[in-house]
């Protein structure tokens, strides 16, 4: 099964959960940003994700499809690289959209020490998110951290990406993700004025009917400059809305 409790290797520079009322420290990676969009102008972040292993530059291109399989140099890669919706703006915390959306690739075996975004089935287990739970995001001149609030599984008929939902479409946005959500926190909520990451990879370990069209995703809020870490619980929620 996919949230067996298992031991994982971890990225060196893990962040360890901060005690509570401690500032949750954010984590530099400008050099490296820096680095990533000289060799590639299409380089728009940098993401760092300790619980799944993933430090690496984020592209962004005309359309959605441009780097589905391509590594970060342009080139061909059956794993591709991870790339951000086409419509969204990249630049410090008050430009972002409401909602921002990286792609990666899954293996389809969801084995959650398998490439790229297969490791994202790590957070089916709550312990495990409980100790990783904050995703990074590092844009020109400013390291930004992200705490992790839902996961769940959906079709793409649920407009998960849509880069900045307002008024009705914003509540019912929320609505739809409480209702999918896997994880059940005590301490940690979305609400509408909340700026969202969101992380999307194929999923095929519930698609019976093999459409090619359910997608595990991982959503984080934004944390204010500053933060403190909160106290909070999390469970795994016991009927979430499936596909």
């Amino acid at each position: 099964a996919c949230h067996q409790k298992e031991e994982y290797p971890s990225v060196p520079e893990v962040t360890e959960p901060q005690p509570t009322g401690e500032i949750i420290p954010t984590v530099d990676r400008q050099k490296e940003l820096k680095a990533a969009k000289k060799n590639n102008s299409d380089t728009v972040a940098w993401l760092y994700i300790p619980g799944a292993e993933v430090d690496d530059p984020v592209m962004q291109a005309e359309d959605n499809g441009h780097y589905l399989w391509l590594g970060e140099d342009g080139e061909y890669s059956t794993w591709g690289c991870y790339y951000a919706h086409c419509e969204n703006h990249f630049g410090g915390r008050d430009k972002l959209d409401t909602n921002t959306t990286i792609f990666g690739h899954s293996a389809s075996n969801c084995d959650p020490n398998g490439p790229k975004f297969t490791k994202l089935y790590r957070y089916m287990d709550a312990d495990y998110v409980k100790d990783h739970p904050y995703i990074y995001l590092s844009v020109t001149g400013e390291d930004l951290v992200f705490q992790i609030t839902a996961l769940f599984i959906t079709d793409i008929e649920f407009d998960y990406i849509v880069p900045n939902p307002t008024g009705s479409e914003l509540t019912e946005f929320f609505r739809t993700v409480a209702r999918k959500n896997w994880l059940n926190f005590d301490g940690v909520t979305f609400s509408e004025d909340d700026t969202v990451l969101t992380l999307s990879t194929c999923c095929r370990k519930y698609d019976t009917a093999k459409t090619g069209n359910q997608r595990l995703v991982v959503m984080a809020k934004l944390l204010p400059e500053g933060a403190t870490a909160q106290p909070y619980t999390v469970s795994l929620a016991e009927n979430p809305e499936m596909p």
